[in-house]
């Protein structure tokens, strides 16, 4: 192989259509040997297992080796492959519901999805114990705040996935759970001791690691624990090599978080951080967006080789390391989609059954202390938000559900849709309108990141006790007001986890769940 094609092999990078565009083409010519995928680049299911073939057609045209066609389908909140396809729940949700066997299923059926459509490599799961109620960008997506019961899920989740030829990526090392600054805004710190971070943060880690997890995704997370200069894990030689390569002896593949996030553009560079990243012990660096920094990253990887900065065998070690995966995982024998499976399995019945029965089971019924489920008065209220965006890994909301709307047309009474963060003009208005009610049902977003739904919320007690929460994401919106007598947690705002909901408001089911997170 030549130095550019072996640098390539390296690089994960994205392009913004549906179609097999010139950006797309401008990669592979380029001899870029990997490709992620977002919600802008999935149409139908159909059109996604062309465009999926024709990647690889291409990249087989162009260097005789099949692409790695990454994406993040985590469930929950971060699913990128909507239509057609079955949503599962998020992690949270399966940690409510207590169903770790029921994990290995969830990987089998979006590892058996994502290979019929031409995806070979899943950026999940998330083994981030989520132990910091601030946390803007884990949160829900993590199994919990139990580093035993993250490992214990997270490794079934990576069983499942690599047993239907889809490879698993734990994600983000060595931790980003315990952050209280999103890294696709800027840079997070964990301050904890070494000590501590092998107690809790490492665990779920150690546990893939044993399990023959294929790649780790580093975290873009500053940790002077590890490493006393200021450079995150992904720039990190102690973290990346020190750490993970020697110390634990992880010998899969070393993947970065996108360098285009905040964390890394802004106080390092893209073009420059990928070669720091290089030097730091990654495998595969992702550039998620654009092509001039995907092409930058390539050509100043390879500047620093001709220089001999970087000698060409630590390239070398990569490349065996990525063609390794991509023989094991018989990328060069099978490529490509399977158009019958399309048809007939991504999304079946028994598939979307299991994600429904699951969703069920997760709801929570915090408290109700003054018995208010399930609701049996008329004179009702309805307030919510709209799914809209939170953090850079949502990327963008398939189907906005609206909760106010939809119970509404189940349990009949007036529905309101706030904006993220009400402001006390809008707040009084509904706090008139709430007086005479029975009963006023709001579900929360992040209330307790976005304080005017709280603000809402206990305006509204104070003139109507009879109120039901339902917290829409996060679980620890309850902190912002312990007043409220019910309250319920459904970990994410999808239609599924809607309609589970409403299942257990009209008394259809019980809430089951149990909380997965102390509050």
């Amino acid at each position: 192989m030549t130095l550019e094609e072996k640098i390539g092999q390296m690089i994960i990078a994205g392009f913004p259509s549906k179609e097999y565009d010139e950006h797309l083409d401008e990669i592979i010519k380029n001899k870029i040997g990997n490709i992620i995928l977002f919600t802008r680049n999935v149409g139908s299911k159909k059109a996604l297992a062309e465009l999926n073939d024709k990647i690889q057609k291409s990249m087989l045209e162009s260097t005789g080796i099949p692409a790695f066609i990454t994406i993040d389908q985590e469930g929950g909140m971060v699913t990128r492959v909507y239509e057609g396809a079955a949503v599962l729940p998020g992690n949270m949700a399966f940690g409510a519901a207590g169903e770790s066997k029921a994990v290995l299923e969830e990987g089998k059926i979006i590892g058996e999805e994502l290979r019929a459509l031409g995806v070979n490599f899943d950026i999940a799961p998330v083994l981030d114990v989520n132990n910091n109620s601030k946390n803007p960008v884990i949160g829900v997506r993590s199994y919990g705040d139990n580093p035993e019961k993250v490992a214990e899920f997270g490794v079934n989740m990576i069983k499942g996935l690599q047993s239907m030829g889809v490879i698993a990526t734990a994600k983000h090392f060595p931790g980003h759970g315990d952050t209280a600054v999103d890294s696709h805004l800027a840079l997070p710190l964990v301050p904890h001791t070494m000590e501590r971070l092998e107690k809790i943060e490492l665990y779920p880690f150690k546990k893939a690691i044993e399990n023959n997890v294929e790649a780790i995704m580093s975290a873009h997370v500053l940790f002077p624990s590890i490493e006393s200069e200021k450079l995150p894990g992904t720039l990190s030689y102690r973290v990346l090599t020190g750490l993970l390569r020697n110390r634990l002896g992880f010998k899969g593949l070393i993947v970065t978080d996108c360098m285009e996030m905040n964390a890394i553009a802004e106080y390092y560079g893209t073009v420059n951080a990928a070669v720091m990243a290089v030097k730091a012990g990654a495998d595969l660096i992702c550039v998620s967006h654009h092509l001039d920094l995907q092409l930058g990253s390539l050509n100043a990887i390879k500047e620093v080789v001709l220089m001999g900065e970087i000698p060409e065998s630590r390239i070398d070690e990569s490349v065996h390391r990525i063609l390794a995966v991509k023989e094991k995982y018989n990328l060069f024998n099978r490529p490509y989609s399977d158009m019958d499976k399309v048809e007939t399995l991504v999304g079946c019945k028994e598939h979307l059954s299991f994600a429904k029965a699951i969703s069920e089971k997760s709801i929570t019924a915090v408290k109700d202390e003054r018995n208010l489920l399930p609701v049996k008065y008329k004179n009702i209220m309805i307030i919510s938000t709209e799914a809209v965006i939170l953090t850079g890994a949502d990327d963008d909301i398939k189907k906005k559900a609206s909760f106010s709307e939809a119970v509404k047309e189940n349990l009949g009474g007036e529905a309101y849709t706030i904006s993220l963060n009400p402001r006390m003009e809008e707040i009084n208005c509904l706090k008139e309108k709430a007086k005479d009610k029975e009963l006023i049902i709001i579900g929360t977003y992040n209330a307790s990141l976005n304080k005017g739904q709280a603000e809402l919320v206990n305006e509204i007690f104070k003139v109507n006790s009879n109120v039901i929460v339902t917290a829409l994401r996060n679980p620890y919106d309850i902190n912002m007001f312990n007043n409220v007598s019910t309250y319920i947690c459904a970990y994410e705002y999808t239609k599924l986890s809607v309609d589970s909901v409403i299942k257990v408001l009209s008394g259809e089911i019980k809430a089951q769940g149990a909380l997965p997170v102390e509050l």
